[in-house]
């Protein structure tokens, strides 16, 4: 009986974050209240207070669902010291699902176009000071950091990475009809790789 309390509490749990996704999106974080999402979800207000503080906490626990596994990603290329195919392979999948996945358009279009408050921000600077620092930590280790071009440091390839990547996430949500960014990702992944690592370095094909 213990597991299946535990099981049907964690179904409510999730059908509060897909209910709060789903009207984040619809309306926007501001203009949306516990009680029309607990209503979306079917449950009562108590209920959300049950798993979350308030609303803010609701919202990074609904962002946590796409930049969790992604941050866990960063942190295994990190303990695993993996060469940079592995991280392309990462920058890759990432693109792909936002492209492909209505749950991360979803997530990701809140977090850049539909947070009208201090909310958003603080959590687009939480995640962005996390992956400058997991990257920095990353570029920072051997073999990767051998591969560097001359003159472009560990901080320096972490932020262009990250900042050419918001780009590309920001500029796609506004208008996704405008190119097909699923085909494009390798070549798009490329031509920052290229910029960062020195001459004749092949971040494709190695084992």
């Amino acid at each position: 009986m213990a597991r299946k309390t535990k099981a049907e509490a964690e179904a409510t749990r999730e059908a509060i974050l897909d209910a709060a996704e789903q009207l984040f999106f619809e309306k926007g974080v501001s203009c949306t209240s516990l009680e029309q999402i607990a209503g979306a979800a079917g449950v009562t207000r108590g209920a959300i207070y049950w798993h979350f503080r308030n609303k803010q906490d609701l919202f990074e626990a609904m962002l946590g669902r796409v930049s969790n596994p992604m941050s866990a990603r960063l942190e295994d290329l990190l303990e695993q010291q993996r060469d940079i195919t592995a991280l392309r392979a990462i920058c890759i999948d990432s693109l792909r699902q936002l492209a492909t996945s209505e749950h991360h358009f979803r997530v990701f279009s809140i977090l850049f176009l539909r947070t009208e408050s201090d909310t958003g921000l603080a959590a687009q600077d939480q995640l962005s000071g996390k992956a400058v620092e997991q990257l920095t930590d990353y570029f920072s280790a051997e073999p990767v950091r051998h591969d560097l071009a001359e003159g472009v440091t560990p901080k320096l390839a972490a932020m262009s990475i990250h900042t050419y990547f918001a780009g590309i996430y920001f500029e796609w949500l506004k208008a996704p009809q405008r190119w097909n960014l699923a085909e494009q990702t390798p070549a798009l992944v490329d031509v920052i790789l290229r910029g960062l690592l020195r001459p004749g370095v092949n971040f494709r094909d190695r084992a």
